[in-house]
């Protein structure tokens, strides 16, 4: 290459780096901004210099609690965790609130334990991850956590951490509510959504998946079974619970799964996250009260 040639090929070089910083000042943006998305109240999704501030900005902590638990043929084994983790963002975003993940593993009562589907975690073990879980919580700096249960194997080893870690920390407060039980009775009656009896009520049953459905549709499947009768247990006057070894013929799931429904399931919900959002108002703007007594 003659000297000519070579200047001519150098000056097209420098040509071509001199207008790399205008191209590139073109795509990048201006100083102090970012593409991140608005702010999230999901633990998950929050980037680490972003942690502080949803802290900050937070009345409370959500811990939502799920379980691996087949829910009969209609239902993902997922439900309970698609319910707390569903229902839980709702109410943060009313509050506002930061929602920890979900814990998805929990003891499963023995009657639905042994079909495929199901995951089973020893309750003193899931009494220990839940106390060590609110600890932690705690000491990003929360005071107030709501505990929001989807599932009944959590109700004993929920409770028993909620008090460990409020005798251990001075000034915490807690409160642990199974989301099904905002559907009473009265409720359910008025709502008229579902023939079965018991209001819907029951597991894998038309209430528990229809409301699943808000959350995941595509995991919810109506109809895949038989209509069962209606289960009533032994008592509807008042909240109870019942654990047994075994059920002979018992299918895993309840009453008519033909009347599953996504739309029925968005007025359940509606109630569930309006009633939550009410306790946990009244609870904040109270918080002085000396609690359940």
């Amino acid at each position: 290459m003659n000297n000519s040639a070579q200047q001519s090929s150098r000056r097209r070089f420098l040509a071509q780096v001199a207008a790399i910083p205008a191209v590139a000042a073109l795509k990048l943006p201006a100083t102090g901004q970012t593409s991140v998305p608005a702010s999230s109240h999901n633990w998950g999704d929050v980037v680490g210099y972003e942690i502080d501030d949803l802290i900050h900005r937070s009345k409370l902590a959500i811990l939502p609690l799920g379980s691996v638990e087949f829910h009969g043929p209609s239902g993902p084994a997922v439900a309970d965790t698609i319910l707390a983790e569903g229902i839980a963002s709702r109410v943060a975003e009313r509050l506002p609130a930061a929602v920890f993940p979900v814990v998805s593993y929990a003891q499963c009562p023995a009657n639905t334990a042994g079909f495929h589907g199901s995951i089973s975690v020893r309750p003193e073990v899931m009494t220990m991850l839940y106390t060590d879980i609110l600890r932690g919580i705690v000491a990003n700096g929360f005071q107030k956590v709501l505990v929001l249960n989807a599932h009944s194997g959590n109700v004993g080893p929920s409770r028993a951490a909620v008090a460990e870690v409020t005798q251990q920390h001075a000034g915490i407060q807690m409160i642990v509510v199974n989301w099904w039980e905002t559907l009473t009775p009265d409720v359910l009656d008025r709502l008229h959504l579902f023939t079965s009896g018991n209001g819907g009520h029951g597991h894998g049953g038309p209430l528990e998946l229809s409301a699943t459905a808000v959350f995941a549709p595509n995991s919810v499947q109506p109809g895949r079974a038989p209509d069962l009768p209606a289960s009533e247990g032994v008592g509807r006057e008042f909240p109870y619970y019942m654990d047994k070894s075994g059920a002979s013929g018992w299918q895993a799931y309840s009453g008519k799964l033909s009347e599953i429904s996504r739309d029925k399931g968005e007025k359940l919900v509606e109630v569930v996250v309006n009633k939550l959002h009410d306790l946990v108002a009244n609870w904040l703007e109270h918080d002085k009260a000396p609690g359940n007594w």
